[in-house]
């Protein structure tokens, strides 16, 4: 008898295990299940920037043109005005940051294919806001000539350029300037177009061209860098451009996000920071 209760208390209490074991997977399964559940509504919850790759701000630059983007020493880690800017921006939007090296001249092409923005320098005018959502601008441009130190040339216009050798950037506004002032019969000069500013710059040194023709920025800071080398005979103070961020067409989510950072990292004086790191 002793035997028999034995076993029957046994059984029980292996029914009792079993039944403990699977509420226990149940509610495993229903944690499970709900962690799932709260980190779809946190994906919902998040804004729809609309971006190629989620929670990846894909960005096209050209990384040869400083100070606004160039390599670090490493020969790999993109640093520059427009580095700083691209990361800020993640920050705010929450966003990881991936630069996509590109050439200039063909860099709208990949616009909403290989990225989600551009941040390269990129000067607002008509003809790209037709081809895209251009941002806010964040800082002002100019175009100049930089010749070498020790030359005897001097200007006062870009129509100066008239009668001598000079290098642009292709792409650029400025090959677009030069380019519609050679067209028009305006001026007449011998120019070489190159994918890289920093190959116009070798170009001037190596006595191959008389002129450098870019914007201010980047002629100012080329100066800073080498006083002895260079100077700028003639820097627009007229015809103002400005630098925004191109935005795939038809996003205006990620565009109104952008212009709202945009915005707050003004009235924060991050610009100010910006300038004095790379420009002073």
């Amino acid at each position: 008898m002793k035997k028999i209760l034995a076993l029957i208390l046994a059984a029980m209490l292996m029914m009792t295990f079993v039944a403990c074991g699977s509420a226990s997977g149940k509610k495993d399964d229903a944690s499970t299940g709900a962690a799932a559940d709260s980190d779809t509504g946190a994906k919902d919850d998040a804004p729809d920037y609309g971006l190629l790759n989620d929670g990846v701000l894909s960005i096209g630059s050209e990384i040869g043109y400083p100070p606004f983007e160039q390599f670090a020493d490493d020969g790999v880690t993109p640093i520059g005005f427009d580095v700083d800017l691209a990361d800020a921006i993640g920050e705010r939007l929450g966003l990881k940051i991936n630069f996509i090296n590109t050439k200039f001249d063909t860099i709208s092409e990949g616009l909403g294919v290989n990225y989600d923005v551009i941040i390269s320098g990129y000067t607002i005018n008509e003809e790209r806001a037709q081809q895209m959502i251009l941002s806010d601008p964040y800082i002002d441009n100019y175009q100049a000539i930089v010749v070498k130190a020790d030359s005897d040339l001097t200007a006062s216009s870009l129509n100066d350029i008239d009668g001598h050798s000079l290098a642009f950037q292709k792409g650029t506004t400025t090959d677009e300037i030069v380019s519609d002032m050679v067209d028009t019969g305006t001026v007449k000069c011998t120019a070489a177009a190159n994918e890289k500013m920093l190959t116009c710059f070798q170009q001037l040194t190596q006595g191959e061209v008389e002129m450098v023709v870019c914007d201010s920025t980047v002629a100012n800071v080329q100066l800073a860098k080498n006083p002895d080398a260079y100077k700028i005979i003639f820097q627009d103070t007229e015809n103002p451009e400005q630098f925004g961020i191109g935005i795939t067409k038809g996003n205006t989510a990620l565009a109104d996000a952008i212009n709202k950072v945009l915005a707050d990292l003004k009235s924060e004086g991050f610009f100010d920071e910006l300038n004095a790191t790379w420009f002073d």
